[in-house]
């Protein structure tokens, strides 16, 4: 897997200054509901552009709240994730009068982190937490924690974008994000152009798609 990403965000919308939100949600298996969150965020005023960049670099996270579509979500700790390692690719969340994240020794298969909550993580009903896997230092999902709990989840993101009133942490549900303009790095592609068009529609250009078409367009003018 590549381990650097770009997006450029062009604004050709009616809107004036809407908050640009990139989602990037991952396959998760948890008690509860997982929830994807805005996680890269930029106000984009009309006729602008911005470009967002990330690292392949996993990790994860806890916080002292639960999880609920609209909240915002906010870590309280990180701890680094490596999928390939034995002592990065499984943590464990316990508890005692705080929360900790520790990292324990798992089989790592390259492409899957672990979380188990020990027994001493409280019921969500008596003191609520949640655990959630960062890209690049920022939260992509969480779901909520509690005693003897597992979650698992499978490190194979689909990109989302949206445009609205967003803050970096909102959590949105999975039938919501689906429902996004979603952003396809295939075929080794690395980097996209997405533009929100003045009828709010999206066009999404690879950087493949823009540099053939800068060749076709040179050479265009040197046949004049």
């Amino acid at each position: 897997m590549p381990n650097s990403y770009s997006l450029t965000v062009i604004n050709n919308s009616e809107l004036d200054r809407p908050t640009f939100a990139v989602f990037a949600t991952l396959p998760a298996s948890s008690a509860y509901d997982t929830l994807s969150l805005a996680w890269l965020t930029q106000p984009i005023n009309a006729q602008n552009q911005y470009v967002f960049t990330w690292d392949i670099a996993w990790g994860f996270a806890w916080s002292a709240q639960g999880t609920g579509a609209g909240y915002q979500w906010t870590g309280s700790g990180k701890l680094p994730a490596n999928p390939n390692a034995a002592d990065q690719c499984k943590a464990q969340l316990s508890y005692n009068q705080d929360f900790e994240l520790t990292p324990v020794n798992g089989n790592p298969d390259g492409q899957t982190l672990w979380v188990t909550d020990a027994p001493t993580v409280p019921l969500p009903s008596d003191q609520a937490s949640s655990v959630a896997i960062t890209l690049d230092g920022n939260s992509v999902c969480a779901t909520n924690a509690g005693p003897n709990l597992s979650q698992t989840f499978t490190l194979h993101p689909t990109y989302y974008i949206d445009a609205g009133n967003y803050v970096q942490g909102q959590m949105v549900d999975g039938s919501s994000v689906s429902n996004f303009q979603e952003l396809a790095y295939t075929g080794g592609n690395t980097a996209l152009t997405v533009t929100l068009n003045p009828d709010n529609t999206w066009d999404t250009k690879s950087s493949k798609q823009l540099d053939y078409r800068q060749v076709f367009a040179a050479r265009e003018v040197r046949g004049r």
